[in-house]
Order: structure tokens, then C-alpha cells, then sequence
């Protein structure tokens, strides 16, 4: 019962190809302007959109999925909670930009994504945690997604680099979240096989 929001999350955690895509962003050879001026460049910015289609969907499709499973008397998961280490993690992270140890922090900081995306798939093995899985998949992606975002800095991305970043990956996740909530639930394995072949296409 379990095997299409497994797939939904690990489809939604392969859309780390974003953190490819992100750093051809990042190449200081371009221009500076919005529109992608090289075939590297564009290789990235199309990775980029790609991926972040598949993250926001992958997600919000597991949380429908599992919705189906989910009892009236179920206890409240509070995982709201969730939020105050990982804005403590990021926020450690953007005090590294500003005290200028970013490098070590970055690192740091994707080790604890992997660590996230890892403990996911492993959550999403059994009904009790499956829930648990996908905010754990959340939670891992978006520091990937941070730790990358440190890393273009790193590497001198210029600002131009963030807005296309910012640009594709707003677009990205507004699309990949309209085509979720539009699925009813007879047609989520078919849309989680969708999604599939767009993260391949992005990687």
C-alpha cells in the first residue's frame, strides 16, 4: 500500500538534480542578465525548472496518498514542531555568510540533508512512520536546497545566479503544485510515473 508515496518521495528527492542544475547557474561566464546565455547555462536552467516541478509535486502527492490512509482517530503529528531545528540549522547557515565561514557550515549542513533524505526513505518502509518520512523528506531536500545555495555563493555566483535560481525554482514549484492538487486519487501513480520521467529528463 505503501509503495506509490515511497515512490512519490523518492521521485521528490531525486529533484535534488536541482543542486546540478543550480551550480551551471552559478558559472560567473554569464552575461548577468536573466536569460541564460550558453548552452551550459541552459542545460542548468532547464535542470533547474525540471526538478523543482518534480519536488514541490513529489511531496504534495505523497501527502495525498497518504491522506487516503489517514483514520479520524489517528493522534495529531505536531510536526510543525519540526520547523524550529531546521530554522535553526538554516539560520546557522545564513550567520556563516554573514561571519564569513560559510564553507564549513555548507558542508555541514548537507551532510544533515542526506542524512534527512536518508531517514525518509526508511520512514516511508512502514505505515506508523510514513508521515514521519515525508516531512523528513521535506526537511532534507530544502537543505540541500540552502547548502547549494551556499555554494553558489562560494564559488563568486553572481547576483543574476540567485534570480534565475529564484526565477526557475518559483515556477517550478508553482507548476509542480498545480498539477498535485489537481490529481484525484486514481490517477497519483500515473502522475507520481510523470513526475519520474521528469526528473530523469532533468538529470
Amino acid at each position: 500500500a505503501l509503495h506509490s508515496p515511497l515512490m512519490a518521495v523518492t521521485n521528490a528527492i531525486s529533484g535534488m538534480t536541482a543542486v546540478g542544475g543550480m551550480l551551471l547557474l552559478a558559472d560567473k561566464s554569464q552575461s548577468g542578465g536573466l536569460i541564460p546565455d550558453s548552452p551550459s547555462h541552459w542545460m542548468g536552467a532547464i535542470a533547474t525548472l525540471l526538478s523543482f516541478v518534480n519536488i514541490a509535486g513529489g511531496f504534495l502527492i505523497t501527502v495525498k496518498m497518504l491522506d487516503l490512509f489517514k483514520r479520524p482517530e489517528d493522534p495529531n503529528d505536531y510536526f510543525e514542531f519540526y520547523a524550529i531545528p531546521s530554522a535553526v540549522l538554516v539560520g546557522g547557515l545564513g550567520a556563516a555568510y554573514l561571519g564569513g565561514n560559510l564553507e564549513h557550515v555548507s558542508g555541514t549542513v548537507s551532510i544533515a540533508a542526506a542524512i534527512c533524505c536518508i531517514a525518509a526513505i526508511a520512514g516511508l518502509a512502514d505505515q506508523k512512520t510514513a508521515r514521519t518520512g515525508n516531512v523528513l523528506g521535506i526537511a532534507g531536500v530544502s537543505f540541500g536546497l540552502a547548502s547549494t545555495l551556499g555554494d553558489m555563493s562560494i564559488l563568486g555566483a553572481e547576483a543574476a545566479g540567485f534570480q534565475q535560481v529564484a526565477l526557475l525554482g518559483g515556477v517550478g514549484a508553482t507548476a509542480g503544485a498545480a498539477v498535485a492538487s489537481r490529481v484525484g486519487p486514481t490517477e497519483l501513480p500515473q502522475t507520481v510515473a510523470a513526475f519520474h520521467s521528469l526528473v530523469g529528463l532533468a538529470a
